[in-house]
C-alpha cells in the first residue's frame, strides 16, 4: 500500500508542529491503522512557508499530480488544515481523492470518511480552519489601521530619505518614521527637479548620466522616482493639503490638526484577503516627522501627472507587434509615430535605450513597416513548412521500450532473489543475496524515475502536436484574410499565438 504524507507548516503566525514531526505522527499512525500490510510511503513537504489559504503549491500540487495518476492508495495529514483552510479547496481535494479511489485519514482528527457522519465532521472541521483563517486575518487588518491612523508606522519598505525609530507610548514601544538627515537630500532633488519641468524618465536620464543612485547603490528606476512624488509621507500637514485629501475622499484626521508642522503618512492603500484590493478611499496621518515638502508643491506634483503622457503609438493604429516585440536586451519594445509633410512614420524602439540611452541598449529606432514585412514573410515561410515552428518548450518523443523491459527484468530479479532468500534465510549467503536485493532494488527505483520523466515528455510532446496544428491554423487565418481584418483582430490574434517576438541585429526571431 502507498501512502502519500503531506507535512506543511507556514513560517508566518503558525505555531504547528514541524514538519519531520508531522510526517514521523503520520508514519506511526499508518503502522497502526494498517498494521496488516506492507506500506510505502511517499512524502511531500516541501510546502514550508506556504499559506494554508490556497492549493497553489508545489508539493501540494505533485501531491495531486500522483493521485489522479494512479500512484497513491492513501493521502495522509497530521492535521485537516495542512490541505488548506478552505472549506471549497479542501472539498475540491477530497472529490478528487473519491474519483481516483483514494483514501483520505488525518492523525488529529480522527474520523470515518467511508460514512456520512464522517464525511459531515471532516467538512465542519475544514469551515472553522477558514473561519480561523478569516478571523486572523481580520484581526491584523484591524490593528495595522489603528496603528496608522495613530501615525504610527506600520512597518513595510522604509520610503526613500527615512527611517524608523521606537518611541513609548504609555506603556507600549511603537515604530515611527523620522526624516534621514543623511539621505533626504536625494528625494528634494527628485521634487525640484520634476517641479521645474523635467519629466519623470528625464530624471531617471539625469541620475544615471550623473552617477545618482538609490541607497541600495542602484539607478533609480521610473516607477521609483514615481513613487517618491505620489508619496504623501513627504508631503507637509498644510490645510491645503486636508482639502486636497478630503477632495479626493480619503479618511483624515480633525482639520485643526493640520498646521504645518508634521509630514504625512499614507496607509490601508490595498487591503488583504484572499487577494490584494486596491482602496480608493485609503487614509492620511499625520506623523511625528518634520515635512520634507511643502503641501502646495505636493499638490502640483499630482496635479502634473499625466499631463505631458505620450500616447506613442496608442492613438495610431500602427504595427501588428505591439505589445508582442520585444528587445534582444530584454525590454519591451515601444511604438513612436511622427507626422512630417502631412505624413505618418512609425518606429518600433527599445524602451530600456529610450529611458537609459546607448550606453544600456544600443538598438536603433526602426521603421514599423521593415520590421511587420519581416514578420510576415516569416509567417508565410511557416504555412509552407508547418514543421519550422519552434515552441518555447520543443521536446521530442522518447521510446520508452527499453526502459519498461529494464524495469521488468530488475522486478523479476528482485522476486527470483527474494524466493531464493526464503530458501536460505538461516544460510550464510542471505546476507549476500539481500545486499544483492537491495542494490537491484535502488538501480529499480532509478530506472522507474528515469520512465517516469520519459512519459511526462512523451504527453508534452503529444500536446505540442495539437499546439503546433492550431499556431498553423492561426496563421493560415491571418493570412488568408489579412487585407479583411481589422487591426485590432490581427493584434489579438497574433498575442494569442506568439509567445515572443525578439528584435535582433540580425532581425527577428519568432518562438511560439
Amino acid at each position: 500500500m502507498t501512502i502519500g504524507i503531506y507535512a506543511r507548516k507556514s513560517v508566518y503566525r503558525d505555531n504547528s508542529d514541524s514538519v519531520q514531526v508531522q510526517i514521523k505522527a503520520c508514519r506511526d499512525y499508518a503502522n497502526i491503522v494498517f498494521h496488516e500490510k506492507e506500506l510505502e510511503f511517499k512524502i511531500y513537504d516541501r510546502d514550508e512557508g506556504f499559506s494554508g489559504k490556497n492549493t497553489n503549491r508545489p508539493s501540494f500540487q505533485e501531491l495531486i499530480s500522483d493521485v489522479t495518476a494512479g500512484k497513491l492508495d492513501a493521502v495522509m495529514v497530521y492535521k485537516l488544515d495542512r490541505i488548506s483552510r478552505s472549506v471549497k479547496d479542501f472539498s475540491d481535494t477530497y472529490e478528487t481523492l473519491q474519483k481516483n479511489n483514494v483514501a483520505f485519514l488525518s492523525v488529529k482528527e480522527t474520523f470515518d470518511t467511508s460514512t456520512p457522519i464522517g464525511r459531515t465532521v471532516m467538512y465542519i472541521l475544514a469551515a472553522f480552519a477558514q473561519l480561523e483563517r478569516e478571523n486572523t486575518s481580520e484581526r491584523v487588518s484591524d490593528s495595522m489601521t489603528a496603528l496608522g491612523a495613530g501615525g504610527k508606522w506600520t512597518g513595510g519598505k522604509l520610503p526613500a530619505g527615512m527611517k524608523s525609530v521606537r518611541k513609548m507610548v504609555g506603556e507600549k514601544e511603537h515604530s515611527f518614521l523620522l526624516v534621514n538627515e543623511d539621505k533626504i537630500e536625494i528625494v528634494e532633488e527628485i521634487y525640484r527637479l520634476y517641479l521645474s519641468g523635467k519629466s519623470i524618465t528625464g530624471i531617471e536620464r539625469y541620475f544615471r548620466d550623473n552617477g545618482i543612485r538609490t541607497e541600495q547603490n542602484k539607478f533609480f528606476g521610473a516607477n521609483q522616482i514615481h513613487s517618491i512624488l505620489a508619496n504623501p509621507v513627504y508631503c507637509s500637514n498644510d490645510p491645503e493639503a486636508y482639502a486636497y485629501f478630503k477632495d479626493k475622499g480619503y479618511l483624515l484626521p480633525a482639520k485643526e490638526q493640520f498646521d504645518g508642522t508634521k509630514g504625512l503618512i499614507g496607509y490601508g492603500k490595498t487591503r488583504q484577503g484572499n487577494t490584494r484590493v486596491k482602496n480608493e478611499n485609503w487614509s492620511v496621518a499625520i506623523g511625528i516627522h518634520r515635512p520634507v515638502i511643502p503641501a502646495s508643491d505636493w499638490i502640483r506634483c499630482q496635479k502634473r501627472f499625466g499631463e505631458n503622457k505620450m500616447y506613442r503609438g496608442n492613438k495610431y493604429e500602427s504595427g501588428i507587434l505591439k505589445g508582442i516585440l520585444r528587445c534582444q536586451c530584454g525590454s519591451r519594445v515601444d511604438i513612436r509615430t511622427y507626422s512630417k509633410h502631412n505624413r505618418l512614420f512609425s518606429y518600433y524602439y527599445c524602451a530600456k535605450m529610450a529611458r537609459q540611452g546607448k550606453t544600456v541598449c544600443n538598438t536603433e529606432y526602426v521603421r514599423v513597416n521593415i520590421i511587420d514585412n519581416l514578420f510576415i514573410q516569416k509567417l508565410q515561410e511557416i504555412k509552407l513548412n508547418p514543421e519550422s515552428i519552434v515552441l518555447k518548450t520543443d521536446t521530442e518523443y522518447i521510446n520508452t521500450d527499453k526502459l519498461k523491459a529494464d524495469v521488468k527484468k530488475a522486478e523479476t530479479a528482485i522476486a527470483n532473489l527474494t524466493k531464493v532468500l526464503m530458501d536460505n534465510m538461516t544460510s550464510s549467503a542471505s546476507g549476500y543475496i539481500i545486499a544483492q536485493i537491495e542494490t537491484l532494488d535502488r538501480e529499480k527505483s532509478l530506472l522507474a524515475q528515469k520512465l517516469e520523466a520519459a512519459e511526462r515528455n512523451n504527453r508534452n510532446v503529444f500536446s505540442a502536436v495539437d499546439t503546433k496544428a492550431y499556431i498553423h491554423k492561426n496563421i493560415c487565418h491571418l493570412l488568408n484574410h489579412f487585407d479583411d481584418m481589422s487591426y485590432t483582430e490581427k493584434n489579438e490574434l497574433l498575442r494569442n499565438t506568439v509567445t515572443s517576438c525578439i528584435l535582433t541585429e540580425k532581425g527577428i526571431r519568432i518562438v511560439f
